[in-house]
């Protein structure tokens, strides 16, 4: 079995999952917060290396980061076993990301992010170019916030006239514990966050139509320094769901993380390297 791993210490992720305040709001945290570990440890290159559940070395996997010296810039090249590779382009200032451009395949999807005075996350706009069909897709992210800073809503806008509305529900402490989705006054979808004592997120849990009940998608752990220790990720169409284990370095880098199937059995990992300046 190949290995497929959620590389979320180097990926921002871009609308992988359906959640949008943890899309767009945590895991753009996550990356700006990863972004300056890296830029502490002058790290200038990043390499990963796949092995199968027998620790054979995958074949055809590649992936590598080289960040730029003065950091504003950092180039990710990516190769997976059936021969498809990506390079994508990542521009950061003031310590945060501003734009992301990939090319795959003569499609190029080009993410910018706008913050507010405050540095939170006020405009994502995902623009995806087909450049055999001459065709152009957008989709824009309005965030909202109240005066001291809480995040409330935000107006997803597709092609400039198809709008959602994300509403989020907020607990006593602040905390996002519902997310939403609102079109003509009708609920598509809601996303429950739930949260340890420590206020870190533990489960992303959304209603199933079919089991008539509550089911996670992600449940979360994390280790003595608040970093991820486990992601577990659930698929009810296969009936299956995936534990990843990560591990970090001294400094706090990902050194190793581990897929593992729900037999507990591992199924690859992958295992990162860092070069400095």
């Amino acid at each position: 079995m190949r290995v497929l791993l959620a590389f979320i210490g180097f990926f921002v992720f871009t609308n992988s999952f359906g959640q949008y305040y943890f899309n767009d709001i945590v895991s753009t945290q996550l990356s700006n917060d990863q972004y300056k570990l890296l830029r502490t440890s002058k790290v200038k290159k990043i390499k990963a290396t796949s092995y199968e559940a027998d620790n054979s070395i995958t074949e055809g996997f590649a992936l590598e980061e080289e960040i730029s010296m003065d950091g504003k810039r950092i180039i990710l090249s990516t190769a997976t076993p059936g021969g498809k590779s990506s390079l994508t382009n990542r521009f950061y200032e003031l310590s945060k990301l501003k734009r992301t451009q990939t090319v795959n395949n003569g499609i190029d999807t080009k993410t910018e992010y706008l913050y507010t005075d405050k540095g939170q996350v006020q405009k994502i706009i995902l623009t995806t170019t087909d450049t055999a069909m001459k065709s152009t897709l957008t989709e824009a992210h309005e965030w909202n916030y109240t005066e001291t800073g809480l995040v409330t809503s935000m107006l997803k806008i597709k092609n400039k006239t198809d709008t959602t509305v994300i509403e989020l529900i907020k607990d006593e402490q602040g905390l996002v514990i519902e997310e939403r989705w609102k079109k003509k006054n009708r609920t598509l979808e809601t996303y429950y966050y739930y949260y340890d004592n420590k206020k870190q997120l533990t489960d992303i849990v959304k209603y199933n139509t079919r089991l008539k009940k509550l089911i996670p998608d992600f449940q979360y752990e994390y280790d003595a320094n608040g970093r991820i220790s486990q992601m577990t990720q659930i698929s009810l169409s296969t009936a299956n769901y995936f534990i990843w284990k990560y591990t970090y370095n001294e400094k706090g880098l990902k050194q190793q993380e581990a897929g593992f199937d729900k037999e507990k059995k591992i199924v690859g990992r992958v295992e990162y390297t860092y070069e400095q300046n």
